[in-house]
């Protein structure tokens, strides 16, 4: 078989399956579009499968101080409170909640739209701060709130709105981490974050992204048309202009830019859709930090988490981003003081809690220091409930508790068209060999592409 041939086939029997994983994919990196969650379709006509993935998109749970029968439950799908235990739930905004944070029997809210402010247990909600921007995580500590906006800029705030400070985060080189292991930077890669500062690894992701999929609308339409073409003996002028119009964009040289982007989104699926098999030999595998990728030299758009602490009327910032903890009490200066991507962060009276990505669950106050924290890995949130704390979300033993909707968002549809649930469990095997011969199109193509330069 010929090399125009394989690339042939090749594209005909991947085409469609690739068409919907580069959909999918580009519309999961952009995960802070509010539409994703607004458009839902009924669970009766959905898989299992996506309804299940919708449950994890709420991020935040907590309850009303001495009123554990009060359960308020937050994430992409707005905000919904119960008053009977969890038992049923009633929404009560729409907004997007990443982080919900008690002062007394003010609760605050971190949103896609600012900061937001509910002064009865969260059943009414009014802007209180920093609207019209996409606040990612918040903390409160006494009369302070901390609040992280895209990721990028720390605000201080008081308790009435008041900007106390704000501006970026600038880490010393001396503060960051040596390496990375191979497996942090395949999810940082494959997610739009393992490149490029400033949103351009997601820009990037995104322009290959698209290249591949014009290639596959192009490439079906070179191949219908011609077989129709054969099948009628015969082809209209106007088509036979825009074939020809189509064939050379298909084989222009500016898809060879692409390719790098897209053989590593391949590779790097294949590894994601088997993270348990390939995730242990990864992790022992690092990589220096004098030759990583330009965005692993700053983290200025890495702020996960982020927790205020005043100590002996000084006030101590911290942030928790892929390599760790960061504290600072000027937010100019900082140091790391615990290792492991610190996913969330969560202050309950004088401990902090830290979720880990990667990296085990840990607690600090100044009484203990660091500790290693039995909890489940990736919790999403803490909360107290009858004198004991509660973990939300995560792996493990946890609270998995959340409103029972009957419907699902159309982000859900998308992410479990892309990992295959979808269809059943065992279709990321053909994500994997879809992903084969997305790779051998890519040769295939550039090997037909040296062979029409040279002959040119």
């Amino acid at each position: 078989m010929n090399t125009r041939k394989l690339h042939k086939k090749a594209g005909i029997f991947a085409g469609l399956l690739l068409f919907i994983l580069s959909i999918t994919g580009f519309f999961l990196n952009h995960d802070q579009w509010s539409f994703q969650y607004h458009w839902t379709l009924p669970n009766s006509v959905l898989p299992d499968a996506v309804s299940e993935a919708d449950k994890k998109l709420f991020q935040v749970k907590t309850v009303q101080p001495n009123h554990d029968q009060r359960v308020i439950v937050g994430g992409l799908r707005g905000l919904f409170v119960s008053n009977d235990g969890g038992e049923n739930f009633q929404q009560q905004s729409n907004h997007q909640f990443y982080a919900l944070s008690w002062m007394g029997d003010v609760l605050y809210g971190a949103t896609e739209d600012g900061v937001w402010v509910s002064r009865d247990f969260g059943i009414t909600w009014r802007p209180f701060a920093l609207q019209g921007r996409w606040v990612n995580a918040l903390a409160v500590d006494g009369e302070h709130i901390l609040a992280s906006v895209e990721k990028s800029q720390l605000v201080h705030l008081t308790a009435q709105g008041k900007v106390l400070q704000q501006g970026g985060v600038k880490i010393p080189e001396s503060e960051l981490a040596e390496s990375i292991t191979l497996a942090r930077f395949v999810r940082d890669f494959h997610y739009g974050r393992g490149f490029l500062d400033d949103g351009w690894s997601l820009l990037l992701n995104d322009i290959a992204t698209w290249i591949l999929i014009f290639s596959i609308i192009s490439g079906t339409f070179i191949w219908w048309t011609l077989t129709r073409a054969r099948a009628a003996h015969q082809v209209s002028k106007t088509k036979r202009v825009w074939l020809k119009k189509t064939i050379k964009i298909h084989r222009h040289g500016l898809v060879l830019l692409a390719i790098p982007f897209l053989v590593l989104f391949a590779i790097t699926g294949i590894v994601l859709d088997h993270s348990k098999f390939f995730g242990p030999y990864l992790k022992e595998v690092t990589w220096s930090q004098s030759t990583l990728p330009p965005v692993y030299q700053t983290l200025r758009e890495d702020i996960w988490s982020v927790d205020i602490e005043s100590q002996n009327q000084v006030m101590v910032y911290r942030i928790g981003n892929r390599y760790g903890v960061y504290e600072s009490r000027d937010m100019q200066t900082w140091q790391k003081v615990s290792d492991g991507f610190a996913y969330r962060m969560k202050r309950l009276g004088d401990t902090l809690y830290v979720s880990g990505m990667g990296s085990p669950p840990r607690s600090y106050s100044i009484a203990t220091g660091w500790q290693i924290l039995d909890a489940p890995s990736m919790f999403r949130d803490v909360y107290l409930s009858q004198a004991s704390f509660v973990f939300f979300g995560g792996h493990g033993e946890t609270d998995s508790h959340v409103p029972l909707l009957s419907d699902s968002t159309f982000y859900s549809v998308m992410l479990t068209l892309h990992d295959g649930t979808f269809f059943a469990e065992w279709w990321i095997w053909v994500n994997d060999f879809v992903s084969v011969l997305l790779i051998l199109l890519l040769i295939t193509g550039v090997i037909r592409w040296k062979k029409k330069y040279r002959s040119a």
